[in-house]
């Protein structure tokens, strides 16, 4: 039996460095998971928009009411029933599923009237806000999470009263 009396093996003296290379290691694995995990929490958020950008933009492209668009020109239009209300309804109704209506900034729907031109382009912007907390905004050079997401979806529609007149 030896009585060991002072000295120190290989073994524990490197004891310590494992911690602290354990720390290291943890502090930017913690790191890279939280950023994929902002990153994809915001790429959700986006998609999430996009579609229902698209899908207010496939509403209005399809509506029965071609001459009504905020209650303006037709004799017999009522908001309710409107292109421009019918649409931010349709994007409202996708995007509660995610938002709360607090988030929801800003449903804009636009016509764009060309001159001379058959065809009519109609613009659908969505814009809400970022629900998820920025995490690593402050810790990653150059990297900023967006406080707000937007889209826009363009398209067109066609009048058929339009096509009527001309023959």
């Amino acid at each position: 039996m030896s009585l060991r009396t002072g000295t120190k093996t290989g073994r524990d003296l490197e004891r310590g460095a494992t911690v602290v290379e354990f720390a290291v290691v943890v502090i930017l694995l913690l790191i890279l998971v939280f950023g994929i995990l902002e990153f994809a929490f915001t790429f959700y958020q986006r998609h999430f928009v996009e579609n229902g950008a698209r899908e207010g933009m496939r509403v209005g492209v399809r509506a029965d009411n071609f001459n009504c668009f905020n209650g303006l020109p037709s004799a017999g239009c009522t908001t309710a029933l409107d292109r421009k209300h019918v649409v931010e309804q349709k994007v409202t109704a996708y995007l509660s599923a995610l938002y709360q209506p607090a988030d929801i900034l800003l449903i804009n729907v636009e016509r764009i009237d060309e001159e001379g031109v058959m065809e009519k382009s109609l613009k659908v912007t969505v814009t809400v806000k970022n629900f998820f907390p920025q995490l690593l905004s402050g810790l990653v050079p150059g990297f900023v999470n967006p406080d707000t997401i937007t889209y826009h979806a363009t398209g067109r529609y066609e009048d058929p009263d339009e096509y009527d007149d001309e023959e």
